[in-house]
């Protein structure tokens, strides 16, 4: 089960460029950037972290941010971040910037880094905001859909989409102490960031409760 597991969620997926007429979701877009916010700040005036402030940084020149010491991958690149250039860099950072400090694994769905795009759009001086407001209404994750109601939803939602097919997680049938098993080994041999708090316990009683062997619908 875990062979198999491991090699349908890591398997190399072509992915395409930035989708500039895609529907964007801003509201979505903040709450995937919680995902930065232990290293970036997005807010005007906002101190550096680990990484330097982003506020108006589409559009900016790369590796520009007054007051903050970038490495040589970051002052090695040309041009500005552009949609397409903050596509490539948010799908794999140390792809993109061979050599970067950033540790982050990239967000591998184009929608997720398409509607993070969109917010920090939105994190500009108010007079130019409504230029950068998406076109589209927003629309529904169609992975969120899949999941079932239920407490830890969304810190399964979260936990998982950046890197996991939701489609390809909700097949598996595995009861929690196999789910925290699973969710160990991701961390110790797939490089999986370590969940914070008690994330593993909720997540695993999430899984195991609406995606076990005993659902209607596994495969026997």
């Amino acid at each position: 089960m875990r062979l198999l597991f491991s090699v349908l969620l890591f398997a190399v997926i072509i992915i395409p460029g930035y989708a500039g007429s895609m529907a964007k979701d801003t509201t979505r877009g903040e709450k995937l950037f919680r995902r930065c916010a232990a290293c970036h700040t997005a807010d005007e005036g906002g101190s550096k972290k680990i990484g330097p402030n982003l506020f108006g940084v589409v559009g900016r020149d790369i590796a520009t941010k007054d007051g903050f010491r970038y490495s040589e991958a970051l002052l090695g690149l040309d041009g500005n971040w552009t949609d397409e250039a903050l596509n490539q860099y948010l799908l794999s950072p140390r792809t993109y910037a061979r050599g970067t400090k950033m540790t982050f694994a990239g967000l591998r769905k184009t929608q997720d880094r398409a509607d993070v795009i969109a917010w920090l759009k939105l994190q500009v001086p108010t007079a130019v905001t409504e230029d950068r407001k998406p076109d589209s209404p927003p629309t529904e994750d169609p992975d969120l859909a899949l999941l079932a109601e239920g407490a830890g939803r969304m810190e399964t939602y979260e936990g998982c989409v950046s890197c996991h097919s939701i489609k390809l997680v909700v097949q598996q049938g595995m009861n929690k102490a196999e789910w925290l098993e699973t969710i160990e080994w991701m961390v110790d041999e797939q490089g999986m960031d370590p969940l914070s708090g008690d994330l593993n316990e909720m997540i695993a009683n999430y899984l195991a409760t609406h995606y076990g062997r005993d659902r209607p619908n596994f495969p026997k």
